[in-house]
């Protein structure tokens, strides 16, 4: 992180505010997505299967310092012109801040055309670590509101998940208690200038 404050610093480019932002993917679908749940003593839970492959995408952008957020859901995939969409639209709505924006190793994040969006900072964690994203912990979050649960159609399910986005989007306070990680609060000092 170290390397990117200094290159940042002095990069005649970047003059707007810095803001530290962590970025992911999410697939939802119609398969079954069980959690822990609560059931008589003595007898077993049951819990109905759903295997049908209908699926769709929320991608998220969260600022665990701050607590702001940006969402869009409803991605018929994941690949490199999309998620260049979901960084526009960022960049768009955070215009009087450079980005800089910390993923996740996948393929398409390494596309050359998303290194060369204007207002944007890349940077990688390292490869096989989700631990390290706070966005993830924020999707488990997510996940708990279409658990154990059958769905007629992805538009239901993606219903649901909107509005659990929605009651998080306006909650800064409690996105930075979820998603504050203290080792991303100490190397985000280095981008403060």
């Amino acid at each position: 992180m170290k390397d990117v404050a200094e290159k940042l610093r002095e990069d005649s480019t970047v003059v707007k505010p810095i803001k530290l932002m962590f970025m992911d993917e999410m697939r939802f679908g119609l398969i079954s997505n069980y959690r822990r749940s609560w059931s008589k003593i003595g007898e077993r839970t049951v819990i109905a299967n759903q295997q049908e492959f209908s699926n769709r995408y929320l991608y998220s952008a969260i600022d665990p310092i701050t607590g702001d957020n940006f969402h869009i859901i409803g991605f018929p995939d994941v690949n490199a012109a999309i998620t260049k969409i979901f960084l526009e639209a960022l960049i768009k709505e955070y215009k009087d801040n450079h980005i800089v924006m910390i993923w996740d190793n996948a393929p398409f994040h390494r596309k050359k055309e998303l290194h060369e969006i204007n207002g944007l900072t890349p940077v990688f964690l390292p490869s096989y670590s989700p631990e390290l994203n706070p966005v993830e912990r924020f999707y488990g979050e997510i996940r708990k509101s279409t658990a154990n649960r059958l769905f007629k159609d992805i538009h239901i399910q993606e219903s649901i998940i909107e509005d659990e986005v929605a009651t998080w989007m306006d909650n800064t306070s409690k996105i930075q208690q979820l998603c504050g990680y203290e080792w991303i609060i100490e190397q985000a000092k280095e981008f403060m200038f």
